[in-house]
């Protein structure tokens, strides 16, 4: 940190200023909060409410109005590594991103396929990928691996009871030709009657959640 910028110095006015806004939106999303603290039943209604007091009251002016009271004291001089004393004391910042870019990756040995449904099939050159929904509804990507073979009857909206592996099977030595230095396995997932519904020959999988 650059030496002047280890102790800045703001007028009085200019800090009323800037803790007037921050007292405007911390108190009012205060009593929001306590408003519906007693209505467990109106989730929904805490956040519409919630969400329009931020779009309606312009918080996220208000909020930059307090930042660029504080920022513009400070020198923002560029380093040897191109960046000012704030860019760098920011540089670790979690920002907000939309869920559907934020995948949850599983350990594919603690997954259970019990009770669940193969909702899609995609074949790509070397991979297989499953859309599964799980017995609590829950959506998920099964990537399997340097796909070598699989076979199914429209295995697409079966129920699946369980899964399990094989090192070796006739369904990869029969169809394919595999490097006998090769290390594949061979996933069957069965119905609750026993039946396979389907059979993936790879050489492992992924689970993340969509």
């Amino acid at each position: 940190m650059l030496e002047k910028n280890k102790e800045i110095v703001l007028a009085g006015e200019e800090a009323l200023e800037a803790l007037k806004e921050i007292e405007f939106v911390l108190i009012s999303l205060h009593k929001i909060g306590s408003f519906y603290a007693d209505k467990p039943g109106a989730v929904e209604e805490y956040r519409r409410t919630t969400t329009d007091f931020i779009d309606n009251c312009e918080v996220t002016k208000r909020l930059a109005r307090v930042r660029t009271i504080i920022s513009h004291h400070f020198d923002d001089s560029i380093g040897d590594d191109d960046m000012d004393d704030m860019e760098r004391y920011f540089l670790d910042l979690k920002f907000w991103k939309p869920a559907s870019t934020e995948r949850n990756h599983y350990n594919a040995e603690n997954f259970s396929f019990s009770d669940g449904v193969i909702d899609q099939l995609t074949a790509k050159r070397d991979e297989l990928l499953m859309v599964f929904t799980d017995q609590q509804e829950q959506l998920f990507l099964i990537t399997f691996h340097r796909l070598i073979a699989f076979h199914g009857l429209s295995p697409a909206g079966s129920e699946v009871c369980d899964m399990h592996e094989e090192k070796a099977s006739t369904l990869s030595q029969k169809n394919v030709c595999i490097d006998p230095n090769e290390k594949v396995t061979t996933y069957f997932f069965k119905s609750g009657s026993g039946e396979t519904v389907l059979a993936v020959v790879a050489s492992g999988y992924s689970v993340e959640r969509i």
